[in-house]
Parts: C-alpha cells; sequence; structure tokens
C-alpha cells in the first residue's frame, strides 16, 4: 500500500495482539559550526498506553540528554507530540516538520524540510528488511535539511544562542518492537562484546543522501527469505532502492565502540561507492531502546557522527552511522 498523510502519525495496534505496538520517530541534527550532534526520539506505544520522548545530544564535546515517560492518549492523528518539555509536529506531510524542547540544559526550535523526498522500506529489494525481525506495519525514510535555534544552557558557552543549519536524516517506523523476549540469563565476559548487531548509516552529501540497512558480521543467521540488506539513494532525481550495501566497523579495545567505518554501496546502473569515515565528532547512544520494562535495555543501539569521504569520486560530507553490539551491557540501567 503507498504512503499516505495519515502514516505521519501514529498507528493503531493489529486487533488480537497483546505484544507491545509502537511508533518510533527519529530526526538526526549534525552542524560542526555549532559543534552540535544529537538525535530526537519518541516511542509511542499505542497498545500499551505511553510515550517515551528523547533528546540525546553531544554539545561542544559534553554529552547532554532529556528523557522521559508519560501516558498515551488514544488519539492517533495529533497536532503535537511529546512529553511538555519535548514536543514534535508535523507541519506539512512528508515536507516540513518541527521539533521543540525546553529542558534545563539546553533547548531548541528546529525546523526540518524534504531534502530528496520519502522512501518507503516496502520497496528494498525482496522488502522491507527489518520486517523479518519484529511484526512490522511499515518504516519509511527521508532526507532533511535542518534550520532552527539552538541554546546551551550549561557550561562555558551558557546562554548562547546559536544558528544550526545542517542535512538531516529521519525514519518513522510502526511496528510489534521486541516483541521477542529476552534471554533470562546473558553469559558473556562482561564488558566485552559477543557479536556486532546491525548497521544503519546516514551518509549526507552535497547532491546526494545514502542509507542502509544490513548486519556487520557476515556469518549473521538470518530468518529464511530474508533479505540481508536494504537502502536508498536519493538525489535530485528522487529516492530509489539501493542493489546492495555492506559496512564493516573497526572498533575500540572494549570491542563497542566504532573508531571507522568502511562501507560499500551498489546502485542499480551498476555504481559502486566506497565510503570511508574521517573525523569522528561526537557519539551518543539512543538509550531508550527498551520494551514497557523502563529498566532492561533490549538494544544496545550507537549513535556515532562522523566526516565522509567517497573514494571513487572524492564526495565529501557527513552525518551518522548507527549500529549495534550484542548483547547490551549493562543490561540494566537504574
Amino acid at each position: 500500500m503507498p504512503l499516505t498523510p495519515s502514516d505521519e502519525y501514529l498507528h493503531a495496534p493489529p486487533p488480537d495482539s497483546d505484544a507491545l505496538w509502537s511508533d518510533n520517530f527519529w530526526f538526526s541534527v549534525c552542524d560542526q559550526q555549532a559543534d552540535v550532534y544529537g538525535i530526537n526520539h519518541i516511542h509511542a506505544s499505542q497498545s500499551h498506553g505511553y510515550l517515551r520522548a528523547s533528546a540525546f545530544y553531544v554539545i561542544d564535546g559534553v554529552p547532554v540528554q532529556w528523557a522521559s515517560r508519560q501516558p498515551l492518549g488514544a488519539e492517533l492523528e495529533f497536532t503535537v507530540l511529546g512529553d511538555g518539555r519535548v514536543s514534535y509536529s508535523v507541519e506539512e506531510p512528508f515536507a516540513r516538520y518541527r521539533w521543540q524542547l525546553d529542558a534545563p540544559r539546553f533547548g531548541f526550535d528546529l525546523t526540518f524540510e524534504d531534502r530528496f523526498g520519502v522512501f518507503d522500506y516496502n520497496d528494498c529489494f525482496g522488502g522491507n528488511p527489518l520486517g523479518a525481525y519484529e511484526g512490522y506495519g511499515g518504516h519509511y525514510e527521508q532526507a532533511l535539511e535542518c534550520r532552527g535555534e539552538f541554546e546551551a544552557r550549561g557550561g562555558p558557552r551558557a546562554g548562547e544562542r546559536r544558528a544550526i543549519e545542517c542535512w538531516s536524516h529521519r525514519d518513522h517506523s510502526w511496528t510489534h518492537r521486541f516483541e521477542r523476549p529476552g534471554p533470562w540469563d546473558v553469559r558473556h565476559r562482561r564488558t566485552q562484546a559477543e557479536s556486532w548487531g546491525h548497521f544503519w548509516p546516514s551518509v549526507q552529501l552535497p547532491d546526494r543522501h545514502l542509507n542502509s540497512f544490513g548486519w556487520m558480521s557476515p556469518t549473521q543467521p538470518l530468518p529464511d527469505g530474508a533479505p540481508p540488506v536494504g537502502g536508498w539513494i536519493g538525489d535530485a532525481q528522487g529516492t530509489r532502492a539501493l542493489a546492495s550495501a555492506t559496512c564493516v566497523p573497526r572498533l575500540e579495545e572494549d570491542q563497542r565502540t566504532a573508531m571507522a567505518f568502511d562501507m560499500t554501496f551498489e546502485t542499480t546502473d551498476g555504481e559502486v561507492l566506497t565510503v570511508r569515515t574521517g573525523r569522528k565528532h561526537a557519539h551518543t547512544r539512543n538509550g531508550l531502546m527498551r520494551d514497557e520494562n523502563d529498566a532492561e535495555v533490549r538494544l544496545d543501539c550507537h549513535e556515532p557522527f562522523f566526516d565522509f569521504e567517497v573514494l571513487e569520486t572524492g564526495e565529501r560530507g557527513y552525518g551518522v552511522v548507527e549500529y549495534s553490539i550484542h548483547p547490551p551491557w549493562p543490561r540494566y540501567r537504574y
């Protein structure tokens, strides 16, 4: 089914299901001149009647975060979604969005506008690769431009208002998130990773935008019939599926913290783009990757911000390479 304006809002859970169902909204901010890097995120569960709103940022090299959990009403179409501190609104479906934050340590008023058009992950070759792991209703992504004002309310530049103008990325999914229960006991070297998880880069370039989803480990077992990778390229001609993508990480000694990535993206025209990360600007986590249990982390989900270079063309850009490591550690965060 094609996307409609109603898909920009919340989705009712499927009938006769008691699993956790949620809409999830993710937007990035990556402004090198302002020295502001962050992720705005909302997890809104119609099935369980709550909303988590969060803003995970690195400001002047210092991690600063806001998050809360609030009751969620039954309405699907909203004017403003948030927790009273964080607010998100759809100003024009598939075209313009607004995020605001008024918190003790930082605040912002940011507008995001379409850059290359929306891509529906159902249009990936083989279908939505995420659908093999959770009961997905839908998932789409969009390259954006972000403009607005940001204020740090602490540190040596407290009270300074900064203009934000950068490229950005967003996704919106509605899904049975974490429908499978976690293991009873996790046995591993406590600070070490057992396996690499997913990769999900947002490579923002002057004339195009690349995104993909796949698995960093070449031996990752896949469900029968699951496509190993998905993704898209956006440019002046719109958005369209990629043929394939790979991502190889270089991790620090803890085997969790990314130092660099080598990535390839193959277009349907046969063009292969090798993207290498340059300077790493910041590193944060999507800290609310949990099911209805607030205590247990279900996914160790990292959000490092890098410069990028395309080796074949010399194009340079910046963005985020989201990735996960298994199992989460620490598993329980109090």
